[in-house]
């Protein structure tokens, strides 16, 4: 319990500055020193009336504060508006006064529901954010990594239902239906009705399991990950600092590489152009992704997955495909021809049956019910062994080494620090903005590191200057006084 003469002094009265209260190398000193905001005012002008209503809030001190919640990992609005009055760092960042009372969290969500909501505000900040960074030259573009990770949504995983829902072509259908033709005319076979193939909904549509609380996450079940509903965030980092190019949100029952087409034009909306060079995990070990990359001028560098082989037979991985006569070779040295072509897009070569019959290793290729072994292998295979060859070289180990350091730091650092372990509100364009405005405070952090550098740079330059100055080497404009530095006399 305090003695009455402390208890006095708490009373006082103290004459204080708010500046001097924050310590100089605070992390929102340098977040503030370095990032401009004042385009939040103009981003959000046309969503406010100039002359109807009471005051506004500013937008911006509205937007400081949001940073505020992502930047230390405070889920709770209420909290976070507790936080601001108490916090003195927090009301020096937001241009409060000490005795001053940051907006209500009523205030925050009343704008989000009736102002933000169809306008993709958070969006157009990351955006925003991301051009500060370009132009501070912390973006090469060269080399970017992209993985998804999923966001535990706001939803009880035993309240959900079974619903049918219709899926859409994938994208590349239409230039796989384009191969299958080509393919078909060459072995001269009819080709197939794509108007009635696998990739059309049938009997209405596929069913799915669905969240009764947030219908619009996505029912994950898949072997080493949690089971329940979430979201995946799709993420792209550049390898030069480790900041965020892109942000892409789908329910986490979608196949990773399903938006990967979507995600390259983002990138290339956002940068200006498509990377050299991509590092994608073992997840995106498929063809169809090897061959987007090839026709995007992207060399892949993407992990190895040996797919999963079921029976006791000998597995794809034992027969070597001979490019040059376009026949594969069993273990026993007899070639396996191409016959034929799925509407998936697997061309299958078999063997002879009288061969097979005849082999000594018949029972250890193939089950009892067989009389010929068939090897399939998909019309794009070319452009994954491309790349897997490039990875396997020194300098594609190196790329797909520096992955780890990259984006999987990337998504350790936004779920440890920044609160995105969970889903804070419900529905994609909440989780949307909450992955954007995560994404946008991490590049921030990225600013404020790069403005932390350039000025300790230059206090050391400055510092060798005077030094130099008053042996007599520079003049008081920091150039060369002589032709040469005798640095023996130093």
């Amino acid at each position: 319990m305090l003695r009455e003469k402390e208890t006095r002094r708490q009373s006082e009265y103290e004459i204080v500055l708010l500046d001097e209260l924050v310590a100089q190398d605070h992390i929102l000193r340098k977040i503030d020193a370095a990032v401009d905001f004042s385009f939040i005012h103009d981003l959000c002008k046309e969503l406010y009336s100039p002359d109807t209503g009471r005051p506004a809030v500013e937008p911006e001190l509205l937007f400081r504060m949001l940073f505020l919640g992502y930047l230390y990992g405070i889920k709770s609005e209420t909290k976070l508006a507790q936080q601001v009055n108490e916090n003195i760092a927090f009301k020096w960042f937001l241009g409060l006064k000490l005795t001053e009372k940051g907006p209500d969290h009523a205030t925050i969500s009343a704008n989000r529901v009736r102002r933000f909501r169809d306008n993709n505000i958070a969006e157009r900040i990351f955006d925003n954010i991301l051009q500060q960074c370009i132009e501070k030259k912390l973006v090469g573009g060269n080399v970017l990594y992209t993985d998804s990770t999923h966001i535990k949504a706001k939803a009880n995983k035993h309240r959900k239902a079974l619903i049918i829902v219709e899926e859409t072509p994938k994208e590349y259908m239409d230039e796989l239906n384009a191969q299958l033709d080509l393919d078909r005319k060459t072995l001269k076979k009819k080709p197939f009705d794509h108007d009635d193939d696998d990739s059309t909904p049938k009997g209405g549509g596929k069913t799915r399991m669905a969240s009764l609380t947030d219908p619009e996450s996505g029912q994950q079940n898949r072997d080493g990950k949690p089971d329940g509903f979430y979201y995946s965030e799709h993420r792209t980092v550049d390898s030069k600092h480790n900041v965020i190019v892109n942000v892409h949100v789908e329910p986490a029952n979608i196949n990773d590489t399903t938006p990967l087409p979507e995600i390259l034009r983002e990138i290339e909306k956002r940068l200006g152009h498509l990377p050299m060079y991509m590092g994608l995990d073992a997840g995106y070990h498929n063809a169809q992704t090897a061959h987007l990359l090839e026709k995007n001028g992207i060399q892949g560098v993407i992990g190895y997955r040996r797919h999963t082989h079921k029976t006791k037979s000998y597995g794809k991985y034992r027969f070597k495909f001979d490019g040059e006569h376009d026949v594969y070779i069993c273990p026993e040295k007899h070639r396996l021809y191409w016959k034929t072509t799925t509407r998936e897009g697997y061309r299958q070569y078999f063997c002879d049956s009288k061969t097979c019959a005849a082999c000594s290793r018949r029972e250890a290729c193939f089950g009892q019910s067989t009389k010929r072994r068939m090897v399939t292998r998909h019309v794009w295979q070319d452009a994954l062994d491309c790349v897997m060859a490039f990875t396997n070289t020194p300098k594609g180990k190196r790329l797909y080494a520096w992955r780890k350091e990259t984006i999987e730091r990337s998504f350790a650092e936004a779920k440890e620090n920044h609160g995105l372990r969970f889903a804070r509100m419900l529905g994609i364009q909440n989780m949307r903005e909450q992955c954007f405005l995560t994404a946008a405070v991490q590049n921030m952090k990225r600013l404020a590191k790069a403005f932390s550098l350039r000025f300790i740079s230059l206090r050391i330059w400055k510092s060798q200057v005077l030094f130099l100055q008053n042996l007599g080497f520079v003049d008081g404009l920091g150039f060369c006084s002589c032709k040469t530095w005798d640095l023996s006399t130093v």
